[in-house]
């Protein structure tokens, strides 16, 4: 009896053989050459749109890692920023005709769609102001005092409300507060200014205060200046600095100032600024520059373009024009496209060089002149405590049945009581007119 295993069953699966052949994978083994090296890897996912990378960011746990870095997101900002010199995204704000909600919406160029966002900002408060964007961030807030803080990152579709500090406005001393938005790259954090705007004949300097989104509290600023801002708002944020459009008043009189916030220092600086303009200005970002559009109501086709330099002040850079079929002129985007107007409320993206119309479009069921329009780049940056933005209208309604509902039935008891009053009132009348016949 052949010992076990060396039968001709067991020469078959001996080693080398037999008939039979080893069958051999087909699938080659990882090598390191059919991998893209990290930092191919990092530069292909910075030029990818933000929706593209929350699908990624589920692929594996080191591209999750990756997207969430500060270093990421910065390289990300910048080439979504550096796109708008082909063109622009918008960020429009607006006011519904019959509803009188507060509407938020993208629109990206050429496409004939406005896509409607989920507004974070509660609709029954009655205004709605957007400072920035900056760094992919907008602030909303509700004016005269700028309250009801929301910083927002539509692109995330996130939110977040600021408490305000417990620094309350001087009756007598300060008329409004002005919010402006900066940016420390440094600090990688978002700061929102809020100045208390005093009288152009003011002796007190204006108050201000800045809320830190690293630290997410309020401080006081030093401030030695005295300045009028007649704006809600700043009037243009370049590179995460705000710039606004004041007035002073010094030995020659009240002048127009530019004044800007100076991130690294926490100070404000003045600027010059023309001595002779037209009747209509508008502060704008051009190409990561400061510039002036100068023009007036009745030369509405000709546009003065200057721009400013630390060195030099504003030097004129072109006239822009003819423009003709407008109404009015809006303002201008970062790759230098002419936002304007005409009476129907249509609104269009001109080319300042060939003056031609690149794109136009409508918002329908909103409010002439309550269109904000401003340039926005996504952003991948977040702020600790933002909670994403659901939809809010049927909150928003139920809400703003609450305080009809109270507001009718305060109107209700208010009547109620004139009518018991009335009734009192012409009961007692009555009487008294019934005793004064008895005694005749």
């Amino acid at each position: 009896m052949p010992p076990k295993g060396k039968g001709k069953k067991g020469k078959g699966k001996g080693k080398g053989n037999g008939d039979s052949k080893k069958t051999k994978s087909t699938v080659p083994n990882p090598t390191p050459h059919l991998y893209f090296p990290k930092e191919i890897i990092c530069k292909i996912l910075s030029r990818l749109p933000v929706k593209t990378l929350l699908r990624f960011s589920c692929v594996c746990k080191q591209w999750r890692n990756l997207i969430s870095k500060p270093n990421f997101i910065a390289d990300h900002f910048r080439h979504s920023s550096s796109l708008q010199h082909s063109g622009s995204s918008l960020l429009i704000g607006s006011r519904h005709h019959k509803s009188n909600n507060h509407i938020l919406s993208l629109y990206k160029p050429p496409e004939p769609v406005v896509d409607l966002e989920n507004n974070p900002y509660p609709c029954f408060f009655p205004n709605m102001y957007i400072v920035g964007p900056c760094n992919g961030i907008a602030c909303l807030f509700n004016p005269p005092w700028g309250d009801v803080i929301t910083l927002w990152n539509p692109a995330m579709r996130q939110s977040r409300m600021v408490e305000l500090s417990e620094r309350e406005p001087i009756q007598g001393v300060h008329g409004w507060v002005s919010v402006g938005l900066a940016f420390d790259s440094k600090e990688n954090e978002m700061l929102i200014l809020r100045i208390f705007c005093v009288g152009l004949t003011s002796p007190v300097p204006n108050h201000v205060e800045m809320f830190s989104t690293k630290s997410l509290k309020w401080k006081e600023l030093k401030n030695d200046m005295v300045f009028s801002i007649v704006e809600y708002t700043c009037n243009v944020i370049v590179k995460g600095v705000p710039y606004w459009l004041v007035c002073m008043i010094d030995k020659f009189g009240a002048r127009a100032v530019c004044v800007r916030f100076d991130v690294g220092k926490k100070v404000f600086e003045k600027l010059p600024w023309l001595g002779r303009c037209k009747q209509h200005q508008h502060l704008v970002d051009l190409e990561d520059s400061l510039c002036m559009l100068d023009c007036s109501h009745k030369d509405n086709c000709h546009i003065d373009v200057w721009v400013m330099n630390d060195e030099d002040g504003w030097s004129k850079k072109c006239t822009v024009g003819p423009l003709l079929g407008f109404d009015r002129i809006e303002g201008c985007l970062r790759n230098g496209d002419i936002v304007a107007r005409n009476e129907n409320g249509v609104i269009f993206l001109c080319d300042p060089i060939t003056s031609s119309v690149k794109a136009k479009f409508s918002l329908d069921n909103s409010k002439n002149d309550s269109n904000v329009i401003v340039d926005y780049s996504e952003s991948l940056f977040l702020i600790r405590g933002m909670l994403p933005v659901k939809k809010q209208n049927a909150q928003d309604n139920l809400a703003r049945k609450k305080l009809t509902r109270q507001l009718l039935y305060t109107l209700q008891c208010g009547a109620c009581v004139k009518r018991i009053s009335d009734v009192r009132h012409g009961a007692s009348r009555m009487k008294i007119h019934k005793r004064s016949r008895a005694w005749k």
